[in-house]
C-alpha cells in the first residue's frame, strides 16, 4: 500500500475536520429545532409563554402520536355552564381554541367558548342562541322593475280558452282576431328577511291578441340608420346607361365604355361655380386671337348666374386682375369686366407667358362642400416646350392643387404644345377644347360654359365588383382625376375586362348637402360593338398614365410608349 503524500494527507485531514464540524453543527441544529431532540429546559421567549413544551417532555412518545392521529372523544358537557378550565390535551395545545364573536348586547351574559366545542354541542345550544332579525317592510320585486319590461295584461272575466285558427284583417294593416292569447301574469309576492323566498306558479290570464302585437319594443335595441340619416341619396333610377365594347388588338381581354345619361326630369340643386378666366396676352398670341379671346370671355361672363362668382386674370410675364377677389356675377360686375377687357392690349415683343403664376392664384385656401373652383385658360402654351415649365405645371402645380381647381383650356389646333396642355387639363379633372380658327374660340368657350354651367356632384369615384371571382376589371380615369358630374351632360367611364362576365358598377360623389350613389348591373349581353372612337379614347387614357410616370422620373421610354399608342390615330404626343 502506497503512502500518501504530505499534501494529500493534509487535504484528507482537512476534509475530515470540516465534515466533523458540519455534522456536529447539523446535529446541534436538529436538537434545537426538532421535537425529538428538544431540550428539557423551558424556553423563555420575550412576550411568549409556552407551557405545553413541558407537558410534551413528560409524555411518552407513543402517547404523543396517539394524541395527534386519534380523534378525541366529543365532550357532552354543555358549553354554556361555567366550569373550571379543563386540562388541555396535546391537540388543543397545538391548535389553540377560537372564540366566536358575540353581539355587544350578549357579551356581558355569555363568556367566550371554544369553536370546537360549539360545533360538537347538541341542538339545545342553537335553540338557546337563536334570535330574530328586526321586521322589515315587505318588498315587491316586480314593482321596482321598469314598466316597459313587464308584459301588459288586462283584467277580463275568465272564459274557456278556445283556439281559432282564422284571423281577420282590419284596416290600417294591423292584425286583429278573436283568438284569446295566453299571457303570464307574475305574482307580486311579499318578500322579507324573516320569510323564505318561495316562488309561486305563474298565473295564466287571457288577453286580446292585439295587445300582444302592440307590445312596446325593447329600449336598448339599436336603430339602423336610413339613407336620410347617412346623408345619402340613391339615384340609380335617375340615370340610363349604355355600354359599348371591343376586343383588344392583342387578343387579351376587352375594352368598354359606359355612358351614364341623366333623365330629362332630373332636378338636383347645383353647386356654386367660382370661375377664373385666364387670358394670355404674350407676344406669341397674335392681335386677332387676343381680340377673339376677350370677346369670348365677355360673352361667357354674361352666361353666368348671379349666385356664381368670377374673376379675370390677364398675364404674360406679369399678372393683372380684374377684382382683388372673386365677385358675384351681378350686372355691375359684368359691366366692370367689359370695361376691363376693352383696355387689354397685346404685350411687348419681349414678353413671354408664365402660366404658373396665374394658375397658382386660382387655388383656394378653403373650399366648401357646396361649391366648385374652375380655371379656364385661353393660351397657346408656348412656354410648355421647356422642361422646367412642363414640370412646374404638370407636377408642381398639380400636386399643390390636389384637384381643388378644375382646369379647362381653349386653344387652336395649330398650337405646337396642344397635347401638353391637354395632359395638364386631364391631370386636374378637366379637358381641352380646340378650335380650328380664331373666330371659333368664342364658340368653343360658350360650349364649355354651357357644359359646366350646372354642376351637381363633385369628388366622383367609381368601383367595379365582378360577379365572377376570377374576373379582372379596371376603370379609367382614377378617382383623383375623375371629372365632376354636370346636369344634362353624359358621364363616360372607360374600362378593361379580361372576360365578358357581368359586374356591378358603383358611382359615388358629393352633392350639395349629401352623398350621391348610383348602382348599375352591367351586362354585355345587350352591349353594342364600339368603333374607331372607342379605340382612340382608350389609347389616350393609356397615354395619360405614361405621362404621369414621365413627369415623375423623366424617363424618355414612357414617351416612346405614348408614340406607339397615339400614332395609329394621328394624335399629337406631349412633352416634345
Amino acid at each position: 500500500m502506497k503512502t500518501l503524500e504530505p499534501s494529500r494527507k493534509f487535504l484528507l485531514i482537512f476534509c475530515l475536520t470540516v465534515s466533523f464540524f458540519i455534522h456536529t453543527g447539523f446535529l446541534a441544529f436538529l436538537q434545537s429545532r426538532s421535537l425529538w431532540f428538544y431540550s428539557k429546559s423551558t424556553p423563555h421567549v420575550a412576550g411568549f409563554n409556552a407551557p405545553w413544551l413541558q407537558f410534551i417532555d413528560t409524555m411518552p412518545r407513543d402517547k404523543i402520536l396517539a394524541e395527534i392521529f386519534e380523534k378525541p372523544a366529543p365532550s357532552v358537557q354543555s358549553p354554556l355552564a361555567l366550569h373550571p378550565e379543563p386540562e388541555l390535551t396535546f391537540s388543543q395545545l397545538l391548535h389553540p381554541p377560537m372564540t366566536l364573536p358575540v353581539p355587544p348586547t350578549f357579551t356581558s351574559q355569555l363568556p367566550p367558548f371554544p369553536l370546537e366545542q360549539l360545533l360538537t354541542a347538541n341542538d339545545e345550544l342553537f335553540s338557546v342562541r337563536t334570535f330574530a332579525l328586526p321586521t322589515l317592510p315587505p318588498i315587491n320585486l316586480f314593482s321596482d322593475l321598469p314598466k316597459d319590461l313587464i308584459l301588459p295584461t288586462h283584467q277580463t272575466p275568465k272564459t274557456p280558452l278556445v283556439f281559432h285558427p282564422h284571423l281577420e284583417m282590419a284596416s290600417g294593416n294591423s292584425l286583429t282576431a278573436n283568438v284569446p292569447s295566453l299571457a303570464i301574469e307574475p305574482p307580486a309576492p311579499s318578500i322579507s328577511f324573516s320569510e323564505p323566498l318561495v316562488s309561486s306558479p305563474p298565473v295564466l290570464k287571457e288577453v286580446p291578441c292585439s295587445a300582444a302585437l302592440t307590445t312596446p319594443p325593447l329600449p336598448n335595441l339599436p336603430k339602423l340608420p336610413t339613407l336620410a340619416d347617412l346623408e345619402t341619396v340613391n339615384l340609380s333610377d335617375c340615370f340610363e346607361s349604355e355600354i359599348v365594347f371591343l376586343p383588344r388588338e392583342n387578343g387579351k381581354g376587352y375594352i368598354f365604355a359606359i355612358t351614364f345619361i341623366p333623365r330629362a326630369d332630373l332636378d338636383l340643386p347645383k353647386l356654386r361655380q367660382n370661375i377664373f378666366f385666364l387670358i394670355d396676352r404674350s407676344n406669341s398670341i397674335q392681335r386677332d386671337r387676343l381680340i377673339a379671346s376677350k370677346s369670348a370671355v365677355e360673352k361667357a361672363i354674361n352666361e353666368l348666374e348671379e349666385e356664381d362668382t368670377f374673376n379675370v386674370l390677364i398675364f404674360d410675364s406679369k399678372v393683372e386682375k380684374l377684382f382683388p377677389a372673386l365677385t358675384p356675377a351681378t350686372p355691375e360686375a359684368r359691366f366692370q369686366a367689359e370695361q376691363f377687357l376693352d383696355k387689354i392690349s397685346l404685350g411687348s415683343f419681349f414678353s413671354f407667358p408664365d402660366l404658373y403664376k396665374p394658375l397658382l392664384l386660382t387655388i383656394p385656401s378653403k373650399i366648401q362642400d357646396n361649391e366648385l373652383y374652375t380655371a379656364i385658360l385661353l393660351s397657346d402654351g408656348e412656354n410648355l416646350g421647356k422642361k422646367n415649365f412642363q414640370r412646374e405645371i404638370l407636377n408642381d402645380w398639380t400636386l399643390r392643387n390636389a384637384g381643388q381647381t378644375t382646369l379647362y383650356a381653349v386653344g387652336l389646333n395649330s398650337d405646337p404644345h396642344l397635347a401638353t396642355l391637354d395632359a395638364a387639363c386631364a391631370f386636374n379633372k378637366g379637358r381641352l377644347f380646340a378650335s380650328t380658327t380664331n373666330r371659333g374660340v368664342k364658340r368653343k368657350l360658350l360650349k364649355l360654359i354651357k357644359t359646366i354651367k350646372n354642376p351637381i356632384a363633385k369628388n366622383m369615384a367609381t368601383k367595379a365588383i365582378p360577379k365572377s371571382p376570377a374576373a379582372t376589371i379596371e376603370l379609367f380615369p382614377k378617382s383623383s382625376n375623375a371629372p365632376h358630374l354636370y346636369l344634362g351632360q353624359p358621364y363616360v367611364i372607360l374600362g378593361y375586362a379580361d372576360t365578358l362576365d357581368d359586374f356591378i358598377l358603383f358611382v359615388q360623389g358629393r352633392l350639395k348637402d349629401r352623398w350621391l350613389n348610383i348602382k348599375k348591373n352591367v351586362s354585355f349581353s345587350h352591349a353594342r360593338r364600339g368603333g374607331h372612337t372607342l379605340k382612340a379614347e382608350w389609347a389616350l387614357k393609356q397615354a395619360y398614365l405614361e405621362y404621369e410616370q414621365y413627369v415623375v422620373d423623366e424617363n424618355p421610354q414612357h414617351l416612346e410608349v405614348v408614340k406607339n399608342l397615339l400614332q395609329p390615330f394621328d394624335l399629337q404626343t406631349a412633352f416634345e
